[in-house]
Order: C-alpha cells, then structure tokens, then sequence
C-alpha cells in the first residue's frame, strides 16, 4: 500500500462523519450507528483488512453516499485487485466531490485514477471462422455486437470465453491476463461431426442377438407335461386291473365290477391320449429349435495384422 493511503484514508473517513452528522433529517439511531461503522472500517483498513472493511463501507452507503464514502470503496476495490470496479468508483467520487465542492477528494480521486486506467488489463474478443451468429460470454456475460472487436477492461486474473451456434461444437477457452496486458481471442467454431454407424458385428460394432426359439420349448415344454399325465394315468389303471383280475373269471365278470371297469378304460384312454400329444410336442419342439434361425455369424471382418489385407473370413462349418 502506498504511504500516502493510510492517512488519507483516516481523513475521508472522518470527512465521512461529519458528513453523516450533518442529515438532520435521518434518524439519529441510524445514524451513530454508521458513525461506528466508519470507526470499525479505519480499523479494518489500517490493518490490512480490505475485504471487511469493503463490506461495512457499503452499508454506510446504503445509509447515507458521499464523495468521501465513494473515495474510500474505490481504494478498498483497488487493493482487492477489482480494478474495474474501483474505476467506476472513483469517477462516482470525483463527480459528487465536484457536486459538493470538496476540492481534497476531487484532487485525490483523479490522482488515483490517472494512475489506476494505466493499470487495467484488457481483452479483445473476435468473431473467427464460423462465429458470425455464434452467441460469446465473457465470465458467463453474454456480450454485444458493440463490443466485439473492441478493447474491454477486465480485472487481472483469468478470465472465460465462451460460445455456441446451431449445428457447430461449443467454444470454451480460458485466457490470463495480468496489469496492463492486452490479450486478444478468436472466437472459432467446427462443425459438428456426426460418427458413422457401425454395422453390427463388424470392426467391434454391437452384434444383432437372436431372438430365442420360444415355440420350441413351448412345444417341449407341453410334450414333457403330456408324457408325465400319461404315465400317472398308466399307473392309475393297475388298480382297476388288479380289482377285475380278482372278480372276473376267464369268462365273465359280475355286474358290481362295471364302474371299476369303466374306471380302468377312462385312465387307459387318458394315457394314451397323453402319451400320443407328448410324443408330437417333443418332435415339434425338436424340430423346431434346431430349425431356429442362428446368429449369422460368416461374413469378412478386421482380422489380425498378419492375416490378408486386414481382414479375416468368419464362418459355420
């Protein structure tokens, strides 16, 4: 910090004060209550404490602006190092102080900023290849056709450019600029490519998976049942059989025995009706699963390096 800061500074600052002092028309609590603030921002300041002393110096403001609160948030952005920011302020100050006639912030004010523009760092943003329509933010601001091309002042540090157009890749770029540096981007924009399908199963593409042969083991599956209630029905019979066996004779049966009989032929039928319908559902369901189309897996693909040209013959055999 410069020797001539510090004093100064605890001068404006009680210039402030005074200044408070003199609006009658504020309530008096409010009032006292900047006064303390101005005390705690000297402090603040004389330590080194920029940032804090920023923060209170604009509630002073919000109570009550004049050239000397102005003066001193200018010097606080300055040593923060936002020197755009700090610009602004002082020309605040210097205008007001003119305003009010207090010829000591005036003289100041336009020193510090005669030093201070030499100071700032600029950047230049230019529309390049393909960027004529392209929307370009600096630092997430979107900027106009007026100020494109042109120097902008810019705080030292870095800073963010980018931009966007229908039908073109995103630009993003991140420039550093420091004190006095001028720094000129060009804004370029590619057209956006899009990658060509790879067919499937060639050069590492996604292969097309056969569908699974679900009316085979539907039909499989319905033969397995058939055949398991035939043979349940076929062991059904033997008891009928052994009951006739045991009151027939080789001749004749008694008429108590019909319902056993007819028992017996229900089951028989049963059987071999479900053994016929098992038999067709396997031979259909193994018909048609080795039928099922496969994977076609022949054709030429990339091979090893020392096959020919490359490539390699994949097939069934």
């Amino acid at each position: 910090m410069h020797r001539w800061l510090r004093p100064l500074c605890l001068a404006l600052l009680l210039g402030i004060g005074g200044s408070i002092g003199s609006a009658h028309a504020q309530d008096a609590a409010e009032l006292q209550a900047a006064r303390d603030k101005f005390q705690k921002a000297l402090a603040l300041q004389t330590g080194g404490d920029w940032a804090g002393a920023l923060a209170l110096l604009k509630e002073v403001a919000a109570v009550r602006s004049t050239p000397q609160v102005r003066f001193n948030i200018a010097l606080c952005e300055e040593n923060l190092g936002q020197l755009v920011a700090a610009v602004g302020d002082y020309e605040l100050a210097t205008a007001d102080a003119r305003a009010a006639n207090e010829a000591a912030v005036v003289e100041q004010a336009a020193r510090r900023l005669s030093e201070l523009k030499g100071r700032l760092p600029k950047v230049v943003v230019e529309r390049g290849a393909n960027a004529d329509t392209a929307t370009i933010t600096l630092d997430g601001v979107a900027l106009g056709d007026q100020v494109i091309g042109r120097a902008m002042n810019v705080d030292p540090g870095p800073h963010v450019i980018t931009a966007r157009a229908i039908g073109f890749d995103s630009f993003r770029t991140t420039v550093r600029v420091e004190e006095a540096e001028t720094k000129t981007i060009v804004v370029a924009l590619t057209t956006i490519t899009e990658p060509e399908p790879v067919p499937p199963g060639v050069g590492g593409g996604p292969r097309a998976e056969p569908s699974p042969p679900v009316a085979a083991y539907v039909a499989g599956g319905i033969g397995v049942v058939a055949l398991g209630t035939a043979g349940v029905m076929y062991a059904l019979t033997l008891g009928p059989a052994k009951e006739l066996e045991r009151e027939c004779d080789s001749l004749d049966c008694p008429d108590n025995v019909q319902d056993t009989y007819n028992r017996g032929q229900t089951y028989a039928t049963v059987g071999n009706v479900s053994l016929a319908v098992g038999v067709v559902g396997l031979g259909l369901g193994a018909v048609l699963y080795l039928t099922h189309e496969q994977e076609d897996t022949t054709g030429f693909r990339p091979g090893a390096p020392d096959s020919l040209a490359g490539w390699s013959y994949v097939g069934r055999f």
